[in-house]
């Protein structure tokens, strides 16, 4: 049998398997990170009809070459073009990664280890960071530095992102603000009571946060001098009798148990509403009202009422004729002032309700009234207390002197706020006398330069204060400026550019907090103090808010708060002979005897200098699909011409046969 045309059969076995490597390279033209396959072809077995000889120098002949008859081809090899990285492909998923490099992400299905180019993942439910084709889990570094917080690269591990001790960034208290701006020696809130007052928010190591308080006033030297004040004295005389009333609040009610506004009704109404309900005058009241008593009686608005009140014309109440009103009487009681001793008589003048404590009540007038009595001055003072308030123009509070008509002075050991409630009632004050003296004064004089920064409050965020009375004397400071240029000089003491709080003596969860002042100035700015304050550090809880991939890998977490953390780093592995991988589908390789093993570490993207990470894109095939198609070309064009071989060996082998003919 002829060997052609066994090698026209090896030849359409080859390039049928060259076939099959094109197919596949067009298939994935779109899978990602695909890589493409070529085939090499290599000769077979040759049959050696002649061994070759070597030149003979003592007869003279010639070597000769062998004498090989080939017997076809078969495949020699079947290469990966690795390291030829495909076109990026724009995802936005944050969690998209294509690598640049020969390096491979390291996947787990928990048993083995796989390598990959495949760089689409997401989140599971779990957490964890893996393939979103297979599940298979991104292996990398989760240890962490507990100083440094620097990834710890040692044996890879699955990464879990969304994991309970990534959720949070714990809270941190203060220990350092920084107080700022301009004090202006001009700016009135200076020589109020707490000075220019500034606000600085400090945190607790929970995360809670307080505000402390603080007032700037200039530091003084008391000065004696002289002023002239101008005095005013008033004088005022006590009510001379006090009354126990019912003072009922009274509300009227329609019969259908409507309420009646006040304000609806014209005032000779509610006048004669008021009397009736009291009196009964007109006779058209049903009930009856007790002093001092919550109770209800009901006035029947006929003819007969409207005669006894003069009431012509009723306005808007008009719908009000011929109805019932019930008028309620709330039954309050209260003191009422009257001029003259005697209570509530006819000829008295009854200033009004007044509300006084039972000492001034036993010391004035001897003892509390009953209901519906009254009770006089007593008759130590029974000729008149007179009351003298003094006024100063120099701003100076108000004085009082107590003294009886005859001109003695009289004690009586009570508080003016009681004898003034009394005193309010009297409508004229009469002036007794105007006249200016010269008294001592003694003037605070500023030091300039020279000022005091003190904590006034601590409150937490509700408002409510917080007791800082462990603090001791601890709260004040002295605060000096250079007075040629305003520049700050010290706080505290010489040399001290900072004061601070020693917040940890008011509980645990607090920590000192140093003050920095060093960059404020005491030079003018329109009378306008600017100083504020602001804390350096402390922090609240933070939740998670997100999290990025760096081009190193390094996984990092963003908090609400403001803090970030690396919670892990993906690591890479890299093979001495990537081609040496074995494809194991879903894009996942294997590692072989020729490949070389995983070492159970991986490597550092871009330490190592094997390239980076790209978050957001993906690395698509690296099919050039023009050299498939000229490799489809070639393959084509020498599977026929193999088939020509076996056409052309049976033809010869046809010529053969018929020699017998």
């Amino acid at each position: 049998m002829m060997r052609s045309l066994y090698s026209g059969v090896s030849g359409l076995r080859t390039h049928q398997t060259r076939m099959d490597v094109i197919g596949n390279n067009i298939a994935n033209v779109n899978t990602t990170a695909y890589k493409a396959k070529s085939i090499n072809f290599s000769d077979m077995l040759y049959q050696t009809t002649q061994a070759a000889t070597g030149p003979n120098t003592d007869n003279g002949t010639a070597g000769t070459n062998p004498r090989q008859i080939g017997l076809g081809v078969k495949t020699g090899a079947i290469n990966t073009s690795i390291t030829t990285e495909g076109a990026t492909q724009s995802t936005g998923n944050p969690f998209d990664l294509k690598l640049t490099g020969e390096a491979f992400f390291v996947v787990s299905d928990g048993t083995n280890q796989y390598f990959t180019r495949d760089g689409s993942f997401n989140v599971d439910a779990a957490g964890y960071l893996c393939m979103g084709s297979t599940g298979y889990i991104v292996q990398g570094w989760t240890n962490t530095d507990a100083n440094t917080g620097a990834i710890i690269q040692d044996s890879v591990k699955p990464i879990q992102i969304m994991s309970r001790e990534n959720s949070t960034y714990p809270a941190a208290y203060t220990t350092a603000a920084s107080i700022s701006g301009i004090v202006d020696m001009h700016d009135d809130n200076l020589d109020t009571e707490n000075g220019r007052i500034l606000n600085v928010q400090t945190l607790d190591n929970r995360g809670y946060e307080y505000n402390l308080k603080f007032g700037i006033k200039p530091v003084t030297n008391n000065v004696t001098s002289t002023k002239n004040v101008t005095n005013t004295e008033r004088l005022y005389q006590l009510p001379g009798s006090i009354a126990c009333e019912d003072i009922s609040t009274l509300t009227y009610f329609k019969a259908d148990g409507t309420e009646i506004k006040a304000t609806g009704l014209p005032s000779a109404l509610l006048k004669a509403l008021e009397e009736e309900a009291k009196t009964n005058k007109a006779g058209v009241r049903n009930g009856q009202h007790t002093d001092g008593t919550e109770d209800d009686v009901t006035i029947t608005i006929s003819d007969a009422f409207l005669t006894e009140y003069n009431i012509t014309d009723l306005g808007d109440a008009s719908t009000l004729k011929d109805s019932e009103v019930r008028v309620h009487f709330s039954g309050d009681t209260g003191y009422v002032a009257y001029k003259n001793a005697g209570g509530a008589t006819a000829s008295n003048v009854a200033y009004g309700t007044i509300d006084i404590s039972t000492e001034a009540m036993a010391a004035l007038y001897g003892a509390a009234p009953a209901l519906n009595a009254s009770a006089d001055l007593d008759a130590a003072v029974s000729d008149g207390l007179l009351v003298i308030e003094k006024t100063y123009t120099d701003g100076t509070d108000n004085q009082y002197e107590f003294r009886s008509t005859d001109g003695n002075d009289t004690v009586l050991g009570l508080d003016y706020t009681d004898i003034s409630k009394l005193l309010a009632t009297d409508a004229s004050p009469k002036v007794q006398a105007q006249y200016t003296s010269v008294e001592d004064t003694t003037l605070a004089e500023k030091i300039d330069g020279s000022y005091t920064i003190e904590l006034i409050s601590m409150t937490d965020s509700n408002g409510d204060e917080i007791d800082t009375t462990n603090l001791g004397d601890n709260t004040s400071f002295n605060v000096v400026y250079d007075i040629s240029d305003g520049d700050f000089s010290y706080v505290g003491s010489e040399g001290n550019t900072a004061f601070t709080l020693n917040l940890s003596a008011l509980n645990s969860y607090f920590s000192d907090v140093s003050f920095d002042m060093s960059t404020t100035k005491n030079v003018e700015n329109g009378g306008k103090s600017t100083v504020s304050g602001l804390r350096d550090d402390g922090r609240k809880v933070g939740s998670l808010t997100g999290v990025s991939i760096g081009t190193d890998g390094v996984i990092t977490a963003n908090y609400s708060n403001g803090m970030s953390k690396s919670i892990a780093q993906i690591a890479v592995a890299t093979f001495a002979n990537a081609m040496g991988l074995q494809n194991e589908g879903d894009n996942l390789y294997s590692a072989t005897a020729n490949s070389g093993d995983f070492d159970g570490v991986g490597v550092d993207i871009k330490a190592s200098g094997t390239g980076y990470m790209t978050t957001g894109v993906l690395e698509m095939s690296n099919v050039d699909l023009s050299q498939q198609f000229t490799d489809m070309i070639t393959t084509q064009r020498g599977f026929q011409a193999n088939s020509r071989i076996i056409t052309t060996s049976d033809t010869l082998l046809e010529e053969l046969v018929n020699l017998k003919r």
